[in-house]
């Protein structure tokens, strides 16, 4: 009976050793993201400070940036992020393009900007513990393919 309680113990502990760390997960944290942004390979900069910073980055060629939201008055312990990018087109899509385009398009809330540039963000819901690094990233290559996407759309005039 002892030896089976001995070995019980060993086999317990050895599991324990051989499992990985548990890895942390990313929050609506400026510092974090920028941090996992540059372990992945890209650039980013943090930009402003306080309750009025953010990241400053890009994909694909293009660029874009990673705002905090619902957040501490000092900047911190924020729940969510919005991936942003505005594009500048020489011809610029109507509001009746823009719409269409919306309908057919899931992912990516998309609207024309007091200068009627159009723009398109992606909201990253971080509260409650925030998501694996896995997760994040996938969320980040969603958010690739849609901003290339309505960059395409968005351009589209300019290449007749």
């Amino acid at each position: 009976m002892i030896k089976q309680a001995v070995s019980g113990a060993a086999l317990a502990a050895s599991l324990l050793l051989a499992a990985p760390l548990a890895a942390k997960n990313i929050t609506a944290d400026v510092s974090q993201i920028a941090e996992l942004l540059h372990e992945e390979g890209y650039r980013a900069t943090i930009e402003g400070e306080g309750g009025d910073h953010h990241i400053m980055t890009g994909m694909a060629g293009y660029n874009f940036l990673i705002l905090p939201f619902d957040c501490e008055e000092d900047g911190t312990g924020c729940k969510s992020v919005q991936f942003y990018t505005a594009f500048t087109p020489e011809t610029k899509p109507t509001l009746e393009e823009m719409n269409s385009y919306a309908a057919e398009n899931r992912f990516g809330r998309i609207y024309l900007d007091k200068d009627r540039d159009p723009v398109i963000e992606m909201d990253v819901d971080l509260e409650a513990g925030g998501m694996s690094k896995e997760l994040f990233m996938d969320n980040l290559a969603y958010w690739e393919a849609i901003m290339v996407g309505f960059a395409e759309f968005a351009f589209s005039k300019d290449a007749d």
